[in-house]
């Protein structure tokens, strides 16, 4: 088969996919990228922002190349490059199979309905170009059965795997006798590392380490300098060396409003550490109650992670990691480009 592997950008891609595309290449197929940024067959350049006017002339270009390629399916990743990709395909006489991978819907509980209206809407609107929808979380596949998202049939799997390091995570001696909180992740409105710092002013006795960059970065560099947390707080910038910060971390923490099935929160249960994070759909697929506090609220927030060194948890993470999942999900993607009945496994 000729198959199309479509991303909103190459770090999703190389971060999540390469051993993907390897194993569909190892079975003979013919496989391209479409995503933005250095090594895709088909560089497109997004912009993040949806609905950007630029995004809709993109869509004629990717119509394009579609019609002249002629793939015989694509499989989709990341919101705005799925929404983007199946908009083109409206109108087509003879289309590609399509296989879209919710990395996490981003709608659901806890927005708004006018949210969640405008989200739904777009997502029904483009069932006729949907045949199979694979996802990760409880939430997301009440929302797909119960809408009807697919034209075709609904999927559940455990993420794409995680590649957990073989041997265990080697706790470091912290030089300060604080708490050290961790969390690992883009730095954005999504992920609400904000709510964190805000919480600190709370929390005397701790420190906070943010590892990661992004468009948040000032914002949230500018309420460290306003309520005088330079001393407690660090923003470490991007890095690929994530165990060494997680091997300092007393708590593993998030504030996130909505995951899919976060690598993040997987790292942290497989170093044994203390999570304290939101109760929402990714999370709670994840994590025992006794680890989930509401979105946005700093009482319950505080109150955890001031507890959650006293209480013994233990996490069942195996079955998300890279070897216990990967064979799975190439045995669903390959069923899935055929019409047929299947259930996952």
């Amino acid at each position: 088969m000729k198959i199309l592997i479509a991303a909103s950008n190459m770090v999703h891609i190389n971060n999540f996919h390469r051993e993907y595309i390897q194993g569909f290449k190892n079975e003979g197929h013919d496989v391209y990228i479409m995503a933005s940024g250095e090594g895709a067959d088909f560089d497109i350049g997004f912009k993040k922002r949806s609905l950007s006017f630029k995004n809709w002339r993109l869509s004629k270009k990717i119509k394009k190349i579609i019609k002249e390629e002629k793939f015989d399916i694509i499989y989709l990743h990341t919101s705005l490059c799925a929404f983007w990709v199946r908009y083109a395909l409206r109108g087509l006489k003879e289309r590609p199979r399509v296989i879209n991978t919710v990395h996490g819907y981003l709608f659901g509980k806890g927005f708004s309905k006018l949210h969640n209206f405008i989200y739904l809407r777009c997502e029904r609107l483009l069932r006729k170009q949907t045949d199979v929808v694979v996802v990760m979380n409880d939430e997301d596949y009440e929302i797909a059965t119960k809408n009807n998202l697919a034209s075709e049939r609904v999927e559940k799997i455990d993420g794409m795997g995680v590649k957990f390091p073989h041997i265990p995570l080697e706790r470091k001696n912290k030089e300060n006798k604080k708490t050290n909180l961790v969390f690992v992740g883009e730095i954005s409105k999504r992920k609400n590392q904000i709510f964190l710092v805000r919480a600190m002013k709370r929390l005397p006795d701790m420190t906070l380490t943010l590892v990661g960059d992004g468009a948040e970065r000032k914002e949230i560099e500018k309420l460290i300098k306003k309520e005088n947390l330079g001393t407690r707080v660090q923003i470490t910038g991007f890095t690929k060396d994530v165990y060494s910060y997680l091997s300092r971390a007393d708590i593993y923490v998030s504030a996130s409003k909505i995951e899919g099935l976060p690598f993040n929160i997987m790292e942290a249960m497989w170093a044994g550490i203390p999570i304290a994070a939101t109760s929402i759909k990714g999370h709670c697929d994840l994590l025992p109650s006794e680890c989930l506090y509401p979105t946005d609220n700093e009482d319950e927030f505080v109150k955890l992670v001031n507890t959650i060194l006293e209480t013994d948890i233990k996490y069942d993470i195996q079955k998300y990691s890279f070897d216990a999942v990967f064979e799975k999900n190439m045995k669903l993607y390959e069923a899935s480009s055929e019409k047929q009945e299947i259930l996952a496994q």
